[in-house]
């Protein structure tokens, strides 16, 4: 499941309106670096974090069902992690996941096939689905960088630009993209899912990433949708559309050879349709 705060969603669409592609890619790259919670401590950051936002921040899930402060599933163990580290501080000011499909000929599914039956999910062909899980973003690291913030207007450094005047916490979604992009490219996987609450799918069209809808949107912690991409289209939309995402695409070799086609053609051209 991915979530947003409304305080959230309002600093990104403001700051997504003032910059373009180029400068906003330039400030995440200035405040922040993506890194894959691939040691003991990382990991304890990222389940830490979720703790916060999904037990104490949000009541998605029952604290006293975790332990020691950490919020942990039973889909852990196939997912790939990301942090998001604010450079000057070192503070970590997001989390997500990517849960990969498993090998083997019984492998277990997906949460997204546990909350629809939608066939346009059941073409695309599971080891080549993975699925976007515990974005969280960190209340916390917010409110401390707004203290910080307000400290350096006036200082020996001169007038701050309108970007460092702004609250550079926007950029935390397009960082956490960043790590799923990632971690998409390494596991080869072709296809992502996610069921995300409306208002996200939107902010993440705003840097390039345009889901598909799967099914009907499904009650589950408030009103969430289903939604699926090829990833190809994802880049492919981002380039025509010179969006944030394609700048970061570009360096990582996410070039298709030919304009890729959209998710319901490309289960049928793979021979998948009914």
């Amino acid at each position: 499941m991915l979530t947003i705060g409304s305080d959230y969603k309002a600093e990104i669409m403001s700051v997504m309106e003032a910059f373009d592609a180029e400068r906003l890619v330039n400030t995440y790259n200035e405040h922040f670096d993506v890194v894959r919670a691939s040691t003991p401590s990382l990991l304890d950051e990222a389940y830490r974090l979720r703790y916060q936002v999904y037990c104490v921040e949000n009541p998605f899930e029952n604290p006293a069902e975790q332990v020691d402060g950490r919020e942990t599933d039973i889909d852990d163990d196939r997912s790939v992690h990301s942090l998001l580290i604010h450079r000057r501080t070192g503070m970590t000011a997001g989390t997500v996941r990517v849960i990969l499909p498993e090998p083997g000929t019984q492998p277990r599914p997906l949460p997204i096939h546990k909350v629809t039956r939608s066939p346009l999910l059941d073409k695309i062909p599971y080891h080549e689905l993975g699925e976007i899980s515990r974005f969280a973003v960190s209340k916390e690291f917010r409110c401390r960088l707004g203290e910080s913030r307000y400290a350096d207007i006036g200082s020996a450094n001169g007038p701050s630009t309108y970007a460092n005047e702004r609250r550079v916490v926007p950029y935390i979604t397009f960082g956490l993209i960043r790590g799923v992009l990632e971690t998409c490219l390494e596991h080869q996987i072709k296809y992502i899912s996610a069921v995300m609450e409306p208002a996200l799918i939107r902010l993440l069209s705003r840097i390039g990433l345009v889901f598909e809808p799967i099914g009907d949107p499904v009650r589950y912690h408030g009103l969430r949708q289903p939604c699926a991409a090829r990833l190809g289209d994802l880049v492919e939309h981002s380039r025509r559309e010179r969006a944030p995402v394609w700048h970061y695409a570009a360096e990582k070799a996410f070039r298709p050879v030919a304009p890729p086609p959209r998710l319901v053609e490309a289960v049928t051209v793979a021979g998948l349709s009914d």
